[in-house]
């Protein structure tokens, strides 16, 4: 193979490799402008490879000055004394003229062949191209629905975020003026005031800590609507006799809160939906749906998580964390 045939198959391979960097990257303009230029030199290719060298005319002059000068006489002679079977010298051209067509026709066959083959390998890279297209087309498609699926859902969480704050006390303090508090007293202090109407319910609260201080850095009025608005839920939704327990306890940075009642409760498809305003269960009763709501958007304001469990008959619990800086 020359010099030139070596070069582009070499282009070839670096420009083909170069389409499927573009592909595994995601990049457009890679990917197509690297397959215009592997098939610009792979047609090259293809024309160098079957384009015959060039025999200059030094050469043949060069070629023919080697052969040994035969006097005609001689040469029929020594054709006819090899060859008895010819009859004559008309014979023996045609024969021989019929071995250089066979001659002819057997390198057609060949550059056939070669063509043949060649054209093969463009139907095949032409294949592998529309299956990587097909696959690209695939993969921007799952992008695209991943893209949408993420801007949906950041769309919900700031509308979210919105509608959480919006619902916060507005006598709520600012970062800079926090201080550290202990969030025990808060509790005790918020079942102490619900007492009478918890009494009224048929409602015992309890509250129980592993620790007699436990301090946070946060708005003493924000903690107050989260225990109350979370002892008001169970006082209102109770229906019978019975006791919520509120404990709370620490594991390294982490503030852990559990209120727990052993009213109705709710069913479990239900239970999913109660920190959503206005949202009422099944035993819903006369109020504004905003209670649990606000209290998390409470939690999630200081950077917490709350969720709830329950089952039907079997109570209500509400399980939070928060950090305590």
């Amino acid at each position: 193979m020359g010099k030139g045939k070596i070069i582009l198959a070499m282009l070839v391979i670096v420009s083909y490799i170069l389409t499927i960097a573009g592909w595994f990257f995601d990049s457009e303009m890679l990917f197509f402008t690297a397959f215009g230029i592997c098939s610009v030199f792979l047609l090259a290719f293809i024309i160098v490879a079957l384009k015959k060298p060039k025999i200059s005319d030094e050469a043949v002059d060069e070629e023919i000055s080697t052969i040994p000068y035969i006097e005609e006489d001689e040469y029929n002679e020594n054709v006819y004394n090899e060859n008895p079977n010819f009859e004559n010298e008309e014979a023996f051209y045609n024969d021989m003229t019929g071995a250089d067509n066979s001659v002819v026709n057997m390198e057609r066959a060949e550059d056939s062949g070669q063509i043949a083959e060649y054209m093969a390998k463009i139907d095949e890279l032409n294949y592998e191209l529309e299956e990587m297209r097909a696959a690209y087309g695939e993969t921007r498609a799952e992008y695209e629905a991943a893209r949408n699926e993420l801007e949906g859902y950041k769309k919900r969480e700031a509308a979210e975020k919105n509608m959480a704050m919006s619902i916060l006390p507005d006598s709520m303090k600012s970062r800079e003026e926090l201080s550290t508090i202990n969030i025990v007293d808060i509790a005790k202090s918020v079942v102490n005031e619900l007492h009478t109407a918890a009494l009224r319910a048929g409602l015992r609260v309890q509250v129980s800590s592993g620790e007699e201080n436990i301090y946070v850095r946060a708005d003493e009025n924000l903690l107050r609507v989260l225990f109350r608005n979370i002892v008001d839920n169970s006082i209102k939704y109770m229906n019978r006799q019975g006791m919520l327990v509120i404990t709370l306890s620490t594991i390294g940075d982490d503030l852990f809160v559990v209120l727990k009642d052993n009213g109705e409760g709710l069913a479990a498809e239900e239970t999913g939906h109660i920190f959503e305003l206005n949202y009422q269960g099944s035993n819903r009763i006369s109020g504004n749906g905003l209670g649990l709501a606000q209290a998390k958007a409470v939690v999630e304001y200081y950077g917490g998580n709350i969720y709830a469990k329950s089952n039907k008959g079997g109570g209500m619990g509400i399980y939070i964390q928060l950090p305590t800086s």
